[in-house]
Order: structure tokens, then sequence, then C-alpha cells
């Protein structure tokens, strides 16, 4: 993975926000405008403008819509962004040194996430992400030493890195 392009990390929450709004399950404004811009950034990711990644465990976390008849319409949104290898996403699989940095967030750095939430962060530090982009509460309020260790955290309507020609427009579909 090593190139000069921005490297996004994207934790499941905003893909779970992105998929609700496409299937009409229901978001707020604010994440309406997160959702448009993770849309864009999975445009200019298969265009070869950016690396947008993620951890497979997202697979798993990506459950979250609640109504049943909605949720039956999310799947194979969820499976085409995550498991197809079209979707913009490259899969980052956990591996001992990337789950010694999530023990070391807490232990050396006293950033006490879920195991999951700390996963997520190691993974895109590992990977010298540039943006992780959440929703996370925890992870939101963590920015300031996740910062100092060189990952902004953020949410997707935040961003730094959404290439111009990606800014306009509407919200897409996904292929």
């Amino acid at each position: 993975m090593a190139n000069d392009k921005p490297k996004i990390y994207v934790e499941s929450n905003a893909i779970i926000d992105l998929v609700k709004h496409k299937v009409g399950a229901g978001i707020d404004k604010e994440r309406e405008s997160d959702a448009w811009h993770l849309q864009g950034m999975i445009e200019a990711a298969k265009a070869g403008k950016v690396q947008l990644l993620t951890s497979s465990l997202s697979i798993a976390e990506c459950t979250h819509v609640r109504d049943k008849d909605k949720l039956e319409q999310a799947k194979p949104f969820f499976m085409g962004l995550l498991a197809s290898g079209r979707g913009g996403f490259t899969l980052i699989q956990p591996t001992l040194t990337i789950m010694e940095k999530a023990r070391d967030l807490r232990w050396i750095h006293g950033v006490a996430l879920s195991g999951v939430d700390a996963v997520h962060i190691a993974s895109a530090l590992h990977l010298q992400c540039t943006e992780c982009w959440s929703r996370d509460r925890k992870l939101i309020q963590s920015a300031g030493t996740l910062d100092t260790l060189g990952l902004r955290v953020c949410a997707p309507s935040e961003t730094r890195l959404l290439p111009p020609e990606y800014r306009q427009g509407k919200l897409r579909g996904i292929d």
C-alpha cells in the first residue's frame, strides 16, 4: 500500500449510515451529509485518487438496520461495498501487530476504547492513514490524543481529503 494517495480509514458506523440512507431507513441531516461525503470518497477511490480502507471486522459490524424489510434491502449494499472487491474499499485483516497496537492504545497512550474500536484505530495507525471517519462518541472524544499519533478522527462531512471534483452533485447509487 505504499503510494502517495491519501489514505482514509472508514469505521463501520459511517458505512452503516450510507447504506441506511440508500435504503431509506432514516438518518438525520448531519449523517445524510456524511453519507454524501462517503459516497463521493468511494467514487474517488474507484477512480484511483484515494485509498479507502476498513477492517474486515466491518463486515460483521455492518448489520445495524432496525426495520426488517429495510435490512433485507441493505444486505446487498453492505456486501457490494465490503465483500465484492468492487465497492471501493480495501479490507484490512487484523494481524498480531495490529492487535498489539490496539492493546497499546490503552496501555501506552491511555486511549480507552472497546476492543473492536481499538482494532479500527490501530489498523488506521498501522497503515498510516491521514484520517479516520467515524461518528463514534468515544473515538471523537479521543481525537486529540489520536491526532498526536498522526491520525485525524472526524466525521466524513469534516474531511479535508475529498478531491474537489467529488464535492458536487447528488448522492448517487452504489454499484
